[in-house]
């Protein structure tokens, strides 16, 4: 199993590429088709952490920046 706060993290950081991707795209249409993946894989980093947080009885296992 991967570690928690690696996967928080990975995801993190795959938020975070979209918002710069988001930022230098031209097109508004792929720049709205980014958001929409961006929120989409938020939900999967956040619903994660509620299921180890539900697991573990503690708090969630997300890094700074929650969204």
């Amino acid at each position: 199993m991967l570690d928690t706060e690696f996967v928080a993290g990975v995801l993190e950081g795959i938020e975070g590429t979209i918002e710069e991707l988001i930022r230098r795209v031209d097109s508004s249409d792929l720049r709205d088709r980014l958001a929409g993946l961006q929120d989409e894989t938020a939900a999967v980093r956040r619903s994660f952490e509620e299921t180890v947080c539900v697991r573990s009885g503690g708090e969630p296992a997300g890094l700074e920046g929650a969204r």
